[in-house]
Order: C-alpha cells, then sequence, then structure tokens
C-alpha cells in the first residue's frame, strides 16, 4: 500500500482544523519520513494588509508536522507540540500554501522536526523547527460491578 494511503489508518477522519485550513496530503514517504502537504490560503485569513496572517501559517506548518508524527506514533501515543520556533521570510498572498515537513530526531518520547512553507509562486515564505512529545494512549478496560 503506498504510503500516502496509509493516513487513513491513523487518521480515519480529517481534524476540523485540518478542514478548515484545506490540508490535502500531496506525498508521504514513511522511509525519510517526510510529507508535502496542500492548504488553501483562503481571503478570510488575510490580515488588514491583505496577506495570511502569521498564525494561519504556523497553523498549516503545525498540522502537517503534527500528522507526520502521529504516523510515525501510530495508535500507541498522540503527539503534542510542546514548542515551535517559526521565522517568517516573506508575505504570502492569497493562493495555494505548500508546506514539506521532516522529522529530523525521533526518541522514545521526544520529536524533533522541522518544516518549510512555500507561497503559491513557490518560493519560500516562512520556516520553523518544533519539538513534539508522544503522549502514550491509554486503553481504557472495561470494568464491571460484580
Amino acid at each position: 500500500m503506498p504510503d500516502s494511503k496509509r493516513i487513513t489508518e491513523v487518521f480515519p477522519q480529517p481534524s476540523p482544523s485540518s478542514t478548515s485550513l484545506g490540508f490535502k496530503l500531496l506525498s508521504l514517504d514513511m522511509k525519510k519520513w517526510e510529507t508535502r502537504v496542500r492548504f488553501e490560503g483562503r481571503q478570510e485569513f488575510t490580515n488588514p494588509a491583505g496577506v495570511i496572517q502569521g498564525g494561519y501559517l504556523v497553523a498549516m506548518m503545525d498540522d502537517t508536522i503534527g500528522m507526520l508524527t502521529g504516523m510515525k506514533a501510530g495508535k500507541r501515543a498522540l503527539p503534542s507540540t510542546v514548542d515551535l520556533h517559526t521565522h517568517f521570510l516573506r508575505p504570502v498572498r492569497v493562493g495555494v500554501i505548500e508546506v514539506v515537513a521532516r522529522l529530523r530526531n525521533i526518541g522514545r518520547a521526544m520529536v524533533f522536526a522541522e518544516a518549510e512553507l512555500f507561497d503559491s509562486r513557490g518560493k519560500e515564505a516562512a520556516r520553523c523547527a518544533a519539538s513534539l512529545t508522544l503522549n502514550p494512549v491509554v486503553q481504557k478496560h472495561d470494568t464491571h460491578d460484580e
């Protein structure tokens, strides 16, 4: 099965935040732990200057990194971003936005990742480095009063 088809094993339904950003998986390489995702830079995401507000750009990078880390963790853990440092390189106008993310260092409880965000012209507009913790999923056991 291609790596891009395996996403539904971990994420059967897209999250509401991913849907609102227009998340579309373009590629997923689980050997390199790298992915490319397309987002919709919508008019409603713009600030008074008419460019996409930076918080939306950060959300797109965080969403991409979180998805990739979730693929690595599978169903055993839920990733949670504990730090995300962003550099904004140029304004981003309304249009297609793509994010490329990769996992750089994978430990038992922490993952370090990075991402680059590209505007509709294919120019790098932002980049970030993130650390995520892997929170074990606790299985609930049925307890019945006997």
